[in-house]
């Protein structure tokens, strides 16, 4: 079984096709400040890991922290018409800087290491009735400065920096495995490209002066084998386990919640 876990705030589904970007649903000269969250949770299971058969394998999996970079962070009116691609093939997602449609460009360095909510974006959006977000989860190039949760929590609004571990990788994973009657510590590096759609109807009103907008995702999955339920090794190297686990992770992102922070104890999983 899982012994601890982090879960970060985020829900997405997957689908295929290119992207369309709508604007609020109210039209208003009026804007609110928005707060963007990562909530993270240790009380909130969905399926227990088994123990797998063979010998020497892993029986239990602690994840101690993480770090996950977002980037192109969108607000739409109308989620259900807005698309992604889901290709695991796709090189590189760009910032763009020039595009009006993105609220939160980043790259965010988001760090997952406790359980409370951790702020690492703000902007003002125009008043409006907003139904999903649409964002990526993406490598950081070589060099590429990005906004730092650490700093943005601390109060220094998320200054650029360009040093960092996750050089090459959009997730790493810190923890250990419990196999052969000892913990084994490990460190998952994940190089995909995702781009996600998060569902969740909130509305940002003109008399609002700021409002928190929490994403809610649940990392026990990642290292769970999603066909059989067992349990995903990340020491394991062979070829076929690490790309369990990064299906693992993809599809992960077809569970969760967002929306305001003040319903987040109204979600559920």
């Amino acid at each position: 079984m899982i012994k601890k876990f982090l879960g970060l705030a985020l829900m997405s589904a997957a689908v295929f096709g290119c992207s369309n970007t709508t604007g609020p649903a109210t039209s208003s000269s009026s804007s609110g400040n928005v707060t963007m969250s990562a909530v993270f949770s240790n009380s909130r299971t969905t399926v227990g890991l088994q123990k797998a058969s063979a010998v020497g394998a892993a029986d239990s999996i602690r994840i101690d922290s993480a770090i996950v970079v977002f980037a192109n962070i969108r607000f739409e009116s109308d989620i259900d018409t807005v698309t992604v691609d889901t290709s695991s093939s796709i090189p590189f997602i760009n910032v763009d800087f020039n595009d009006t449609t993105v609220n939160f460009p980043g790259p965010f360095v988001v760090h997952v290491n406790d359980t409370v909510a951790i702020n690492f974006a703000s902007s003002t959006l125009p008043a409006g009735t907003y139904t999903g977000i649409k964002l990526a989860i993406r490598n950081m190039e070589p060099g590429e400065p990005f906004k730092d949760s650490y700093d943005f929590d601390r109060g220094g609004n998320g200054t650029p920096s360009s040093d960092s571990s996750m050089t090459n990788y959009s997730i790493v994973v810190w923890g250990a495995v419990y196999k052969d009657t000892a913990w084994v510590p490990f460190e998952y590096k994940d190089n995909q490209n995702l781009e996600i759609k998060v569902k969740g109807t909130f509305t940002i009103s003109s008399p609002t002066s700021s409002i928190d907008v929490a994403l809610n995702f649940n990392m026990g999955s990642w290292f769970m084998n999603p066909y059989s339920g067992s349990l995903l090794d990340p020491t394991d190297m062979s070829f076929r386990n690490q790309v369990m686990i990064q299906k693992a992770i993809q599809l992960s992102f077809n569970n969760g919640r967002c929306g305001r922070w003040d319903d987040f104890r109204h979600w559920g999983f």
